[in-house]
C-alpha cells in the first residue's frame, strides 16, 4: 500500500526583460546587496523542469533521504499518541505535517535554490521504474523464485503464491498505482499548492505507506491518515488515466478504449483511486490485471480490471515502461502550460 501573474512578452510568454527568465524566477541579476525573493509561476516551471530532470539522472538517493524523516517523526508520533486510536493518527499527521512542512518552507526563503531539490526528492519515477524493472529482469533472467523474492519488496503480497503472470500482473499493477503516487500525485500539488503542498502531500503519502492499513494494530490509527491520503489523490489518480489514455496511441492502444475500460472498471477497485491508473494501464495494453490476491490475512477477491482481456506478458512490460514514460511527459507538459501560460 500502503499532498500578479509574470508580465508576458513575445519572445517568451512568461519572460523577463531579457526575453529568456521569468521575471520572478529569481534568476536575474539583481543589485548588490538586494534580497533574492521566492520564485513566481515562472521560476517554479523552471524548478520543475530540473527537479524531474534530476529524477530521471539520479533516481532516489540510496542513503540521506528526507522523506526518512518523515518515517522518523511517524513513528515517534504513534509510539506518543497510539493509545489515542485514531485521534492519534490524526494528532500524528498534524505533528509531522507541521515540523517537515515547515522545514521545507523555512530551508527556501533563504535559499530559493533548493526548491528544486526538495522537489527532486519528493518525484519518485525513475526509482520506481528501476525497482519494478527488477522484478521482470529477475524473471527473465534468475527465474520465477527471483523475481518473487524482488516482488517481495513492492507488495504486502503473499508472493510465494504466485505464479509467473501473478507476479507480472502484481509489478504492473505497482508501476500503474506508482505512477500517480510518486509523479502525478506530487506534479498536480506543485501545481496547486507550491512546494508546501507538494511536501504536505509527500506526508500524508509517507504515513499511509507506513499506518494505513484497514486491519491489524494500525486501523484506527491510520484511518484519519487514509481517508486524507484518499481525498489528496482524488483528481490526481483520474488526471493519471487522462495521461496514460493520452499516451496510449503512441503505444499500439486507444485513447477511447483506455477511458472505456478506467471509467468502467476503476470503480470496481476497493481504492478509491488506485483503480484509475491500473484500470488505464490494462486498457492501454489491452490485459487483464485485478482479480484474486493473496494476502497474509487470506485470498482477497478482487474485480479484474480489463476484465475479458488476455492476461499480461513478460514483454508487456516494455510497452509498460513507455507508456508511462510517455503519460509523464503529458503530465509534465500539462503543469509547465500553467506555469508559463
Amino acid at each position: 500500500m500502503r499532498h500578479p501573474p509574470p508580465q508576458r512578452n513575445r519572445r517568451f510568454p512568461g519572460a523577463g526583460p531579457s526575453g529568456l527568465l521569468p521575471r520572478d524566477s529569481g534568476l536575474l541579476l539583481r543589485p548588490p546587496g538586494s534580497s533574492l525573493s521566492l520564485p513566481g509561476v515562472g521560476g517554479r516551471g523552471l524548478y520543475l523542469l530540473l527537479a524531474v530532470l534530476l529524477d530521471r539522472l539520479l533516481g532516489d538517493p540510496s542513503f540521506g533521504h528526507p522523506v526518512r524523516l518523515i518515517g522518523f517523526l511517524g513513528e515517534a508520533g504513534f509510539r506518543v499518541f497510539k493509545s489515542l486510536r485514531a485521534l492519534g493518527g490524526l494528532l500524528t499527521l498534524f505533528f509531522c505535517g507541521g515540523l517537515f512542512v515547515g522545514l521545507v518552507w523555512g530551508s527556501v526563503k533563504g535559499v530559493p535554490w533548493l526548491e528544486p531539490l526538495w522537489l527532486f526528492y519528493f518525484l519518485a519515477l525513475t526509482s520506481l521504474e528501476r525497482e519494478v524493472g527488477q522484478v521482470f529482469e529477475a524473471l527473465k533472467g534468475e527465474g520465477l523464485s527471483a523475481a518473487r523474492k524482488r516482488l517481495r519488496y513492492l507488495v504486502s503480497r503473499r508472493v510465494e503464491l504466485l505464479d509467473e503472470t501473478g507476479v507480472i500482473r502484481g509489478a504492473l499493477e505497482t508501476l500503474a498505482e506508482n505512477f500517480n503516487d510518486g509523479f502525478c500525485g506530487p506534479l498536480f500539488w506543485y501545481v496547486v499548492g507550491g512546494l508546501p503542498g507538494t511536501a504536505f502531500y509527500k506526508v500524508v503519502e509517507t504515513l499511509d505507506s507506513m499506518f494505513g492499513y484497514p486491519y491489524g494494530p494500525y486501523r484506527a490509527f491510520g484511518w484519519p491518515i487514509a481517508r486524507l491520503d484518499d481525498l489528496l489523490n482524488l483528481v490526481p489518480a483520474r488526471l493519471s488515466a487522462v495521461f496514460l489514455a493520452l499516451a496510449a496511441p503512441f503505444c499500439g492502444g486507444s485513447f477511447f478504449e483506455t477511458l472505456r475500460v478506467a471509467l468502467r472498471d476503476a470503480p470496481a477497485h476497493p481504492s478509491p483511486n488506485a483503480g484509475w491508473p491500473e484500470a488505464a494501464l490494462a486498457g492501454a495494453l489491452g490485459i487483464s490485471l485485478g482479480g484474486p490476491i493473496p494476502y497474509p490475512r487470506g485470498w482477497e477477491e478482487r474485480a479484474w480490471l480489463g476484465e475479458g482481456l488476455r492476461a499480461p506478458r513478460l514483454e508487456d512490460y516494455s510497452c509498460a515502461l513507455r507508456l508511462t514514460r510517455l503519460a509523464a511527459l503529458w503530465a509534465l507538459a500539462t503543469a509547465l502550460l500553467v506555469f508559463f501560460f
